[in-house]
């Protein structure tokens, strides 16, 4: 830091660097550490952690993709191009037989690269990815074919990746989007051509959320709540706090490397009134005064305007990508939206 005012950040994973900053104090500091510990200067980044770079500086556009692992990780496990995936239009992940042995089969190494490319550049699968991992401790073979479909489907699709642009909008301008699957009761789209079904788990609702900055979605969930909800709109409340929390630690990164940058107040993007009426109303109620305190810190945000909650319709609701079973049509629009693909 300099005079208060972060001047260079420095990312550091395992043997790979790489610095953010002016040309002139990186070039620096690459020579400063190679003074100390022998190290490559590769440039311009491109690769990083497996993952591909490819900016525009003219445009200000960046786009991260995965297309090399995509590619090497459908080689590995016999999934070319143009080859039918064994798994049907839709897959029942509960429709198999409670004594047959375990599939001998490598399921939880697949699923864990299936969730490296979940979690870094490939939302639109990461429902799917969601829903065979719980498998991992006792996978059967529909496990298995269920796996190599989404890596099939990643595979005629590894050219897609998350695209940010730098518009015109100053300052650091996030978009939240939150939704909920109450007692997660339906089927998974989990890619263009695959559906996977599961069934009802300890009757928990499922979390959507997505948050948004520069046109392009840098983080999202899918997952079961912790805690059991007793309607829609509870369901969708508590899923509200479940994504401020991930949007709350971003803008405190972004506060901390902008210093000078405005913070505006943030839109969240809710389709249940009644979990927006919760938020914007400190009385309780019968339907809602047993809900945790710990989730009320969204209350907080709205009266420091931190935050704002706003109605979207349902068909916009960019979140029902992760929570719901929805079209082949719909599945498109919001990936299409969520990773601003171009």
């Amino acid at each position: 830091m300099e005079e208060g005012r972060v001047i260079m950040i420095i990312v550091v994973h395992v043997d790979d660097i790489f610095a953010v900053g002016q040309k002139e104090r990186c070039d620096k500091f690459g020579r400063d550490l190679n003074e100390m510990v022998p190290v490559k200067n590769l440039g311009e980044l491109r690769w990083y952690s497996a993952c591909f770079y490819e900016r525009d500086v003219k445009r200000g556009v960046l786009k991260i993709s995965q297309q090399s692992f995509a590619e090497e990780l459908a080689a590995e496990y016999g999934v070319e191009w143009g080859q039918s995936v064994p798994l049907p239009v839709s897959v029942k992940l509960s429709d198999f037989d409670v004594n047959e042995a375990s599939a001998d089969v490598p399921f939880r190494e697949l699923v864990g690269s299936l969730m490296w490319l979940a979690t870094q550049t490939r939302p639109d699968i990461a429902k799917s990815v969601r829903a065979v991992a719980r498998y991992c401790a006792s996978p059967k073979m529909v496990h298995w074919k269920a796996a190599l479909g989404i890596l099939g489907s990643v595979r005629r699709t590894s050219w897609m990746g998350i695209t940010f642009e730098r518009g015109v909008v100053t300052g650091m301008s996030m978009q939240v989007f939150v939704d909920a699957d109450y007692a997660s009761k339906v089927g998974v789209w989990g890619a263009s051509d695959v559906c996977l079904w599961m069934p009802t788990m300890q009757a928990r609702s499922v979390s959507g959320g997505l948050v948004m900055c520069v046109w392009g979605g840098v983080t999202w969930l899918s997952r079961m709540q912790k805690c059991v909800t007793l309607s829609t709109t509870e369901a969708e409340y508590v899923t509200i706090a479940d994504v401020l929390k991930e949007a709350m630690f971003l803008r405190q990164v972004w506060r901390f490397m902008l210093r000078d940058a405005s913070m505006a107040c943030i839109p969240v993007f809710e389709d249940n009134q009644g979990a927006i009426q919760i938020a914007h109303d400190p009385i309780t109620n019968s339907n809602s005064k047993h809900i945790d305190v710990r989730h009320h810190f969204i209350r907080e945000l709205v009266e420091r305007k931190v935050i704002s909650i706003t109605h979207v319709p349902t068909q916009f609701q960019c979140a029902d990508f992760w929570t719901k079973a929805i079209s082949k049509e719909s599945f498109a629009l919001h990936r299409d939206f969520v990773m601003n693909l171009q």
